[in-house]
């Protein structure tokens, strides 16, 4: 029985709370405005996810827009899972480097190893799937006053994540910065950065192409099965903290890592994209890291992006094992897998290429390729669960977001150090 959510009853603030639905109430009641009625369960958790500050950047987007995007050197801006920018070009080929990022601070925080090694994993993720062979990583870190045995906990627990997810990836870190400072007891900032190597001809996007509902393109998730770990993670990692918190939920909304896995899913990943370019079919695909949201979240983001819906039957998925509810299955935002959208043609083969040629099963149980759903022509985003309709909604409407224009005030600080010279090899401070 698929449970309906009704925002405008009198106790629509209760039953966001109680189902931690990451929406306020002014949110939800436009939503369900704009539905015509109210939100299923699962359609409430993916508004939720979706809209959160962290999926949508509804709060810095105004403040983003006004960076440089574009460039004599700039491949692929802003818009998909990573940028891209031209290196040289030799006999009509540009090669490229893809560059990603993304911050774990919230998940480093309270889990520091595991949450630390996920954004490792996350970020090489998000440049493979543009088809880019991942060359390094480099960390941006900001902690707080190491002499406070918590904060040096956290410390230690984030460099040792760091180098417990690249090492075994084989990935070198190549670079990055550390500042200690008692402005971030609060909350640590852990931020990463992937490079990857490419050329501008095998560029995959991460959306579907114009020709993708006529051809019935299909949607595959490869990778680790999935399982309830990480469920919530993108609306925590959306909010501050308090001393009301629940942490031992946060704890469990953070994802677990398997870096073996992941090294096993590049090596193989890199071998389709030789194949297809054999074949010359490497047009054929799109590709997408799942991320924050889940398998809701990669698929109507590639359906969407090229102006189209999704049929998803949740139910073919494969998972780590049997009882978990569908909403999280749909939400979840287990480690260590993507989502391939392919002209059916290729479907076939690609779910053998990862389950038969490169055996994930035996890499990590239960991993595998599952074929979940299709491209609709309408733009209606449809997610079932056997004979569970669990959304009905417009893909416009789940990934269009919000913006906040909200109050700030600037504040210049003077700096501490106004200048640093070198003398005979050493530092004097002026």
């Amino acid at each position: 029985m698929t449970l309906k959510l009704d925002f405008f009853s009198d106790q629509a603030e209760t039953l966001l709370k109680e189902h931690r639905i990451a929406l306020n109430l002014d949110e939800a009641q436009n939503l369900q405005t704009k539905l015509g009625r109210p939100m299923t369960l699962a359609e409430a958790t993916i508004f939720g996810i979706q809209l959160s500050e962290h999926c949508s950047y509804k709060s810095s987007r105004p403040h983003l827009s006004g960076f440089p995007t574009t460039g004599p050197t700039v491949e692929l801006g802003p818009a998909e899972d990573a940028g891209v920018l031209r290196v040289f070009e030799h006999e009509s080929e540009r090669y490229c480097i893809a560059v990603g990022h993304e911050s774990h601070n919230s998940p480093s925080r309270i889990v520091p190893y595991e949450g630390a090694a996920t954004g490792i994993g996350g970020i090489v993720r998000d440049i493979l799937c543009m088809g880019a062979r991942p060359v390094g990583v480099l960390d941006s870190l900001r902690l707080g006053n190491t002499q406070i045995p918590e904060q040096r906990n956290i410390a230690q627990g984030v460099v040792a994540g760091i180098a417990g997810y690249g090492n075994p990836l084989g990935v070198p870190n190549i670079g990055g910065d550390v500042w200690f400072d008692e402005a971030f007891n609060g909350n640590c900032l852990v931020n990463v950065t992937a490079l990857g190597s490419l050329r501008a001809s095998e560029l995959i996007h991460s959306y579907v192409p114009k020709e993708a509902a006529e051809e019935q393109w299909e949607l595959i998730i490869v990778g680790k099965p999935t399982d309830n770990s990480g469920f919530g993670g993108a609306s925590f990692s959306s909010e501050g903290f308090s001393e009301d918190d629940d942490l031992e939920f946060k704890k469990a909304a953070v994802q677990e890592p398997n870096p073996f896995l992941e090294r096993h899913l590049i090596a193989s990943i890199m071998d389709l994209i030789e194949c297809l370019k054999e074949t010359n079919e490497l047009d054929k695909i799109a590709c997408k890291d799942l991320g924050a949201g889940g398998v809701l979240c990669a698929t109507v983001e590639l359906a969407e992006g090229g102006g189209y819906g999704a049929d998803i039957q949740l139910y073919s998925l494969h998972v780590a094992k049997e009882g978990f509810l569908p909403h999280v299955i749909a939400c979840s935002e287990t480690q260590e897998r993507f989502c391939f959208a392919c002209h059916p043609s290729l479907t076939d083969s690609i779910i053998d290429h990862f389950e038969t040629k490169w055996e994930l099963g035996k890499v990590a149980a239960h991993a595998g390729a599952s074929k979940v759903g299709t491209v609709r022509a309408d733009g209606q985003y449809r997610v079932t669960y056997g004979d569970e309709l669990l959304c009905d909604a417009p893909a416009s409407l789940i990934t269009e977001g919000i913006i906040y224009d909200r109050p700030y005030t600037s504040n210049k600080v003077q700096p501490e150090q106004a200048e640093v010279k070198y003398e005979a090899g050493n530092v004097v401070m002026a």
